[in-house]
């Protein structure tokens, strides 16, 4: 099936159900067919959120504009923009990634992953340095995580269903590509037969041992060994899913999972417990987070993992523009504490912070919160 990689994933995912026959909500006034052609749709909703250091963030945009904030904490003023680049082949930003001393590396094409510092004025200083080619046949990246465990190492997940795996030099602002590593589902979850790796997380930053995991739109959670690219477990998130996975936040041992939910006997949050001897995942709790349950589905675009006054917790958004907020344990599995109508739907990306706790939520707007943590 042909899958038009321009469209948010929500609205791609909601076109399906309509051609199998189900049906959404009405809007209040029937549409009317215009006389006119339509020629192509430009989102500028977020895709991705990174952190960058204590105060700042960067947003990239699927219009392919990359933007670095400062967090403001205030009651009446927003965040404030400190540098906007476009990414260098001019399209939608899939994958940011914070690396050490003031830089962090971006999505560019089908075969190069572009890598960014901040000049002596911090940050509104923002320079390029450079593209890095790889194999075309991995495709457009559209995930990655530093691992910090003795050396540098980027990991990367990309559209075909691989990881790359890059060494990077602090000092020299380098990127050296090392391996690619195939953590394909033969049989993905989702209609299209997408591999795309949305979202990564590290499990373990030890030099001996480092490993990461990584989320796939075609169903499979993959624990990997870095820098060596050995496949260590991989499980469906979901047997029963007809959705990929949108996101993944691992704090210790505990994994937090971000699908979208089809019907009304489907979860679009996920909770497992990793077993460090084993590498493999435990499930601990689900939950669907969704305020019309005449919806026929629930995507949820985000979810991490945070703090607030009370202890650890989680947040989620959902694409009825919602921020969801909870806490899980072992023996309770997941607790919602509620939600909160924030912005429009289709869903916004999140990032926390910690010390002290700080979330941001963006779509088209950008929020921000203070946790108390």
């Amino acid at each position: 099936m042909a899958v038009n990689r321009a469209v948010p994933p929500t609205i791609r995912s909601q076109q399906e159900l309509i051609e199998r026959g189900v049906s959404f909500p009405a809007p209040p006034l029937a549409a009317t067919a215009l006389p006119i052609s339509a020629d192509g749709v430009t989102y500028e909703m977020a895709q991705q959120l990174t952190w960058l250091d204590a105060d700042h963030f960067v947003v990239g945009r699927w219009d392919g504009s990359m933007s670095i904030f400062k967090f403001v904490e205030s009651a009446v003023s927003g965040p404030l923009i400190s540098e906007s680049v476009t990414s260098p082949a001019f399209q939608g930003v899939r994958m940011l990634a914070r690396l050490p001393r003031r830089s962090f590396a971006s999505s560019n094409d089908e075969d190069s992953i572009a890598l960014w510092y901040a000049g002596d004025d911090g940050w509104p200083d923002l320079r390029p340095g450079g593209t890095y080619g790889y194999d075309p046949a991995l495709g457009v990246a559209t995930g990655a995580r530093a691992v910090l465990a003795g050396t540098s190492t980027l990991v990367v997940g990309h559209t075909s269903g691989h990881l790359s795996i890059w060494d990077h030099d602090p000092i020299r602002r380098r990127l050296r590509f090392l391996r690619a590593v195939d953590v394909r589902n033969p049989d993905p979850v989702n209609p299209w037969g997408l591999h795309d790796v949305h979202s990564i997380a590290v499990v373990s930053d030890s030099p001996a041992k480092a490993r990461v995991l990584a989320g796939s739109e075609d169903g499979y959670v993959s624990i990997v060994g870095v820098p060596s690219g050995h496949v260590l477990s991989q499980a469906v998130f979901n047997p029963q899913a007809q959705r990929g996975i949108n996101s993944v936040s691992v704090a210790g041992d505990s994994l937090l999972v971000a699908n979208c939910s089809v019907g009304p006997d489907d979860y679009n949050l996920w909770y497992y417990s990793i077993d460090p001897a084993t590498w493999q995942i435990a499930l601990r709790g689900k939950a669907n987070l969704i305020v019309d349950t005449h919806r026929p589905q629930a995507f949820n675009f985000a979810t991490v993992w945070g703090a607030y006054s009370g202890g650890p917790c989680w947040f989620a958004s959902t694409e009825e523009g919602a921020l969801w907020m909870g806490t899980a344990a072992p023996a309770s599995g997941i607790d919602i504490i509620g939600y909160q109508e924030v912005t429009s739907p289709l869903g916004s990306t999140l990032g926390y912070a910690p010390d002290p706790g700080r979330l941001v939520m963006v779509a088209y707007d950008l929020y921000e919160y203070t946790t108390g943590a």
